[in-house]
């Protein structure tokens, strides 16, 4: 009976079960997600190698999605569990600057990896929340006072990190821009922006093409995101026309 538990257990039946409690599931990029894994002990005792956390995405890569571990930290070493025992482990995660905001279009788990000897990994995927750190949503409420207003997000793999692109929808009629796509990074002193608009094309240029783009880069010093969503929104409403 013993060797057929530990051949089930091996498989994934009757084996230790592993399940991520988190107490804040909407976070902001830069504070801490908390909660505590919980280890039930199945049918035979089982070693736990390790006990990792993280956070994970899926980003596009042509015409598939693939999915991406932003990072991966252990929440315990190596130890025993007996049958039917239960043990707890706290754990307290910073969200990285750089974890792209769950929007339509784009998701972020929690990823609870158990390397369990001889065992499948009974892992843990658990949705979360995340929300943009302070100056983010000044700049995204900046885009919202000029009538811009978010229509969708997509996450891309460049030059091996993740990132994140944000489109508006301009307000009829104020912009001659199609549409206002933003990407936002974490920089000393403040926040980089950059800026990218499809912009409609007029005359001639018209008979062959319907839109150009545009980028622009934009430090917004932390004296600026100080003054809230006005005072930004009036430096964006100024590079936007430029741009445009």
């Amino acid at each position: 009976m013993g060797f057929l538990k530990k051949m089930m257990a091996a498989v994934g039946v009757g084996g230790a079960a592993v399940d991520a409690r988190v107490q804040n599931p909407a976070v902001r990029i830069g504070e801490d997600l908390t909660g505590v894994v919980v280890v039930r002990g199945g049918a035979i005792e089982q070693r736990i190698e390790r006990l990792n956390l993280g956070l994970a995405t899926r980003y596009k890569s042509d015409d598939s999605y693939v999915t991406h571990t932003l990072f991966s930290q252990p929440v315990v070493g190596g130890f025993e569990i007996r049958p039917g025992e239960t043990r707890e482990f706290p754990f307290r995660l910073t969200v990285p600057a750089g974890t792209p905001l769950t929007l339509p279009g784009t998701a972020v788990w929690l990823v609870t990896d158990a390397d369990i000897a001889g065992a499948m990994d009974p892992g843990d995927n658990d949705p979360l929340q995340i929300l943009p750190s302070r100056e983010m949503e000044v700049v995204i409420a900046a885009a919202d006072r000029l009538g811009f207003r978010l229509s969708s997000s997509e996450v891309e793999y460049h030059h091996g990190r993740i990132v994140q692109e944000l489109s508006f929808r301009p307000p009829y009629g104020q912009y001659r821009i199609s549409e206002l796509e933003m990407m936002m990074f974490p920089a000393a002193g403040g926040l980089d922006v950059i800026l990218e608009v499809d912009r409609r094309a007029t005359g001639l240029a018209s008979l062959f093409t319907s839109e150009f783009e545009q980028k622009g880069r934009w430090h917004v010093p932390a004296g600026l995101l100080a003054g809230g969503p006005d005072a930004v929104a009036r430096e964006l409403q100024a590079r936007v026309q430029r741009l445009s």
